[in-house]
């Protein structure tokens, strides 16, 4: 059924703005765009526009977060030219213009008040389609070519039955997401490698098989030659190749192999405070039972095993389970980026938003947040440059 809808959508000659890639940022860039006059294709390979929504938050969208702020994003000083001083604004604003509504929960994480990732989706899908966005699906960009001051799209179908089309468009925004940009690379536009963040770590250190499974709050170090390189706090989940859990996907933006991971498995007691308890009762209050037993298998008193417990020390050997990393680092290098536009002064007409560009953030609804504006930023910057053709 998606196959034949999509194999329906008559695409038309010529458009304004092509949005090559139909996620977070291309369908805020394309109802940005649309709405500024634009008329807008939307090239989507999946037979829908906005699946990889529905994979977010576990499944209940973290689509922003009430304390946004540049520092939380690699390349800081890029994103706040890009967000500016309305960055939370600016996304609370586009999804009430979509009649969503907004909750917040712990950590000033924000979500729909229903708690499911499809009513984001529904919204933006409809909000482009009230703004006579085409939203062409099933289709992948084979090749581009400039003509004139004009690109020329050459699309394939990514079903059976389709047919190959051309496209023409005086702008064109690549919101194609994490990984390997062809489309990017193929106009020339340089690129950082890409690799999986906001992913569990891989560690040596501990019986991390014994603590499969075990949860506790920490306060983590990520340290390099004797440098700190970041510092986290929240909870922690001992998988069997390592850490998992917020604190694990947040260093995992700046992890490296040899790196080392100093914890405090105690966090919220004072170490003195932690001694004279454990005197009283032992570590039962303290500690999880696995983990006691983990901190002391080295021998010494239940005083020693609390001490311990304030200084464990990970070695990091690599990222773990990258094919559920929330997030992809790399893309479009920011240096060949306007911040105020997104375009590509190289190559004129030419915008990227999303995480098509090598910006990444913390856990939290940062992410999402950046795809959402930049998206914006991006659409309403083609809009423009086709209105002044």
């Amino acid at each position: 059924m998606l196959a034949a809808q999509a194999q329906a959508v008559q695409l038309p000659a010529q458009v304004d703005v092509v949005v090559v890639g139909g996620g977070a940022s291309g369908l805020a860039a394309a109802i940005t765009a649309a709405e500024a006059g634009a008329s807008v294709v939307v090239i989507e390979r999946a037979l829908e526009c906005g699946r990889s929504i529905l994979a977010t938050g576990g499944g209940r969208c973290n689509l922003a977060n009430t304390y946004l702020s540049a520092e939380r994003y690699r390349h800081p000083g890029f994103v706040s030219a890009v967000c500016g001083e309305r960055f939370l604004a600016d996304v609370l604003g586009f999804f009430s213009a979509c009649g969503l509504a907004v909750a917040e929960e712990d950590g000033g994480r924000l979500y729909p008040v229903t708690r499911e990732a499809s009513s984001v989706r529904e919204v933006l899908v409809a909000r482009a389609r009230r703004t006579h966005v085409t939203l062409a699906c099933g289709r992948e960009v084979a090749g581009v070519s400039r003509v004139a001051s004009d690109y020329r799209l050459e699309l394939v179908p990514a079903f059976e039955g389709g047919r190959r089309e051309t496209l023409g468009a005086q702008a064109v925004v690549i919101a194609t997401g994490g990984g390997e940009s062809s489309l990017a690379r193929g106009l020339g536009l340089p690129l950082v490698d890409a690799r999986p963040v906001l992913c569990p770590l891989a560690c040596e250190g501990l019986d991390f098989p014994a603590l499969d499974g075990r949860r506790t709050r920490v306060a983590a170090t990520l340290v390099r030659n004797g440098s700190t390189i970041a510092r986290e706090a929240g909870e922690l989940l001992f998988r069997p190749y390592g850490i998992s859990g917020i604190v694990s996907f947040d260093l995992s933006r700046n992890a490296l192999p040899g790196d080392r991971v100093a914890l405090d498995l105690l966090p919220e007691v004072d170490a003195g405070i932690a001694r004279e308890l454990t005197m009283r009762g032992g570590t039962v209050g303290l500690l999880d039972d696995a983990v006691a037993a983990q901190l002391g298998k080295r021998g010494g008193t239940a005083e020693d095993v609390v001490s311990r417990a304030k200084s464990v020390e990970l070695l990091v050997t690599g990222t773990a389970d990258e094919k559920r990393a929330q997030v992809t680092a790399g893309g479009v290098d920011v240096s060949a980026l306007d911040a105020l536009t997104l375009a590509c002064p190289d190559v004129p007409g030419v915008f990227v938003c999303g995480e098509a560009v090598d910006v990444d953030g913390a856990c939290g609804g940062f992410n999402l947040a950046w795809a959402w504006k930049s998206g914006m930023v991006a659409g309403a910057s083609a809009a423009r440059l086709a209105e002044r053709r």
